[in-house]
């Protein structure tokens, strides 16, 4: 029974020696590369805002936050049933939920792109 510890010790050692953790977790280089180029493509990229602010200079793409329209579908919706979508059925505001849409800025004043 001793030995068998001793067998398990001996194993242990030589696989943090010949294997260490650090090297174990990296992704061989190749791998890196692929993995950054995946990264940078990830989201949505921002629009040209060339010509958008007019004359306005510099002119840049940044993302606000947007309220989702509800009169888009049916303009005669009510203001009860908008209420009563923004709200969850425990009474709770999705509060989680904040979409981002791209528009163009410059001196403070924001422009469709």
């Amino acid at each position: 029974m001793k030995t068998n510890y001793s067998l398990i010790a001996l194993i242990s050692i030589l696989s943090i020696t010949l294997f260490p953790l650090s090297n174990s977790f990296k992704p061989p280089d190749s791998f890196r590369g692929l993995m950054v180029e995946e990264k940078t493509r990830l989201g949505s990229t921002p629009p040209s805002c060339h010509n958008k602010c007019n004359q306005c200079h510099p002119c840049m793409a940044v993302q606000v936050p947007t309220l989702p329209s509800h009169n888009r579908v049916d303009p005669s919706s009510t203001r009860s049933k908008q209420t009563e979508d923004y709200f969850d059925s425990s009474g709770n505001r999705y509060s989680n939920y904040k979409p981002l849409g791209w528009k163009c800025r410059c001196g403070g004043h924001f422009y469709n792109p």
